[in-house]
């Protein structure tokens, strides 16, 4: 006791000595760190970023009034003679359009990066600088797939330019900073956090944009996206609005996926990307189930062109594609944006799921093709679909045996299968879409020829899965449904 007392007391001094030390040298209690703002990194970044102006030059054609000069003008006789007076007057003259949209320099010399949609078609580029200076610029590339120019000024200075860090390593929470010019207000500056990754805003199979909640209104197009250390992560392109105004939903081209494009446009002028000439869709749960896939994972091969790098590597509608080199494809979209950043010219291996079992194949990676690939109609060359009889009933459809030859894309192919020639309105079938005039092809990818195969297939089906997987084709598209046959 007399111990713990004497404990006690040199703490209690200790105490009071540290305290009058710090009340001595005016030391204040400590207090919460808190953020004094982003002024001083925004500072640095400001002349980095530029106002872009695009003017079009076109033609009025048959402009009336009051789209150009009396909007407001009564549609009434009175005004009739002084509306075709005014209407042939301005008939067939050239208007003006203006753009305006934001960028960021990328090199001392000059070369800077906007959206393709904010110089689109453009006859005249300005650029204006951050010290109110203004360049003429040049186009040097763009891509329209993933909207991203590159432009080119002469300046009488040596530029500050910004500096790109990984998207892949921004993590949602993050702060965003961007800065731009929304309505022609240039130099402006907004922060949020970076709120999801990933985002498909239906743009086409490559979308993978990063999403944030600082302020991207008009005109900021084109503008860069910090994040807290002064890297660009991604560049602004896209928001979510019913009004038309920020409401905290903007998106942006990751800046991993800028970098890769501007090497392309600034070394050729042009953007060249890998092509396997497959149609891929998501792997749904029960197509997985029934295919005996451990988890839904994948891309699923709708249809390939004929002569196409899948078509010669032996990958057949059906498959499921797991793996394209060393990467994983755990859903569809990750599969286009691989295979298009992959060399051309060279083989890789591929990985597919086949009646349960994985089969790696080799693929050489081809360049994409500009146009895309033309469906001719399908026409059928022997056997009117109505002349055939059902020659059996299975899960709610009259099938009958069915063999023709048609006409796509200037290739003669064969088409083999059942075609659908009732539907019962009660069946499974039916709510999933199954119609009059459908052949199925394959069954658990297996393919199918007469009715007795797919009889067998239902009672091999019975001791396993309850489902089975059917393919089958409607005109020019493929489709994949999977159909339960109970016990």
């Amino acid at each position: 006791m007399k111990n713990l007392i004497i404990a006690f007391t040199l703490l209690l001094l200790t105490s009071q000595a540290f305290a009058a030390e710090n009340k001595k040298n005016d030391i204040p209690p400590s207090k919460p760190a808190v953020i004094s703002g982003f002024a001083d990194i925004v500072e640095d970044l400001m002349p980095t970023v530029v106002n872009i102006s695009a003017i079009q030059e076109v033609q009025t054609g048959n402009v009336t009034v009051d789209q150009i000069v009396l909007g407001e003008l009564p549609k009434t006789p009175l005004f009739d003679d002084l509306r075709r007076h005014l209407e042939n007057q301005y008939q067939g003259q050239k208007k003006k359009i203006s753009s305006i949209g934001s960028g960021f320099i990328i090199s001392k010399d000059g070369f800077i990066v906007t959206n393709n949609h904010v110089i689109e078609d453009a006859d005249e580029i300005t650029v204006g600088m951050d010290d109110g200076s203004k360049y003429k610029a040049k186009v040097v590339g763009i891509d329209r797939k993933t909207d991203i120019a590159l432009l080119k000024i002469n300046a009488e200075k040596e530029l500050k330019s910004i500096k790109f860090g990984d998207s892949n390593k921004a993590r949602i929470g993050d702060w965003m900073i961007v800065i731009g010019n929304p309505y022609g207000l240039g130099g402006s500056v907004s922060v949020g956090i970076l709120s999801a990754r990933g985002r498909d805003i239906k743009n086409g199979q490559n979308d993978d944009f990063l999403q944030t909640d600082a302020a991207i209104n008009k005109g900021n197009s084109g503008g860069p996206m910090f994040n807290a250390r002064g890297e660009v992560i991604g560049m602004s392109t896209a928001i979510f609005s019913p009004s038309g105004g920020n409401v905290g939903i903007g998106f942006a081209t990751p800046s991993n996926s800028v970098v890769q494009v501007i090497r392309q446009l600034k070394e050729r002028g042009e953007v060249t990307r890998g092509w396997i000439g497959v149609s891929v869709q998501d792997v749904p749960d029960d197509i997985a189930e029934s295919m005996k896939l451990e988890k839904s994972r994948g891309a699923f091969v709708v249809d390939l062109v004929k002569g196409g790098p899948a078509d010669k590597a032996g990958i057949l509608p059906t498959d499921i594609i797991l793996k394209f080199d060393d990467q994983e494809i755990i859903e569809m979209k990750t599969l286009p944006k691989t295979v298009s950043q992959y060399p051309i010219g060279q083989t890789a291996k591929i990985v597919v799921w086949r009646q349960g079992k994985a089969k790696t194949l080799k693929i050489k990676v081809e360049k994409m093709r500009e146009e895309p690939i033309k469906t001719s109609e399908t026409k059928t060359l022997e056997k009117k679909q109505a002349a055939l009889k059902p020659t059996g009933q299975l899960l709610g459809l009259g099938l009958a045996e069915f063999k023709s030859k048609i006409k796509k894309d200037k290739n003669e192919l064969s088409i083999e299968g059942l075609l659908v020639v009732e539907v019962n309105p009660k069946s499974e079938a039916a709510e999933k879409g199954v119609a009059i005039g459908d052949v199925i092809v394959s069954v658990n990818q297996i393919p199918i020829t007469s009715v007795d195969q797919i009889k067998e297939i239902i009672e091999e089906a019975k001791k396993a899965s309850k489902k089975i997987f059917i393919f089958a084709k409607r005109g020019d598209a493929n489709y994949a449904i999977t159909l339960n046959i109970g016990s």
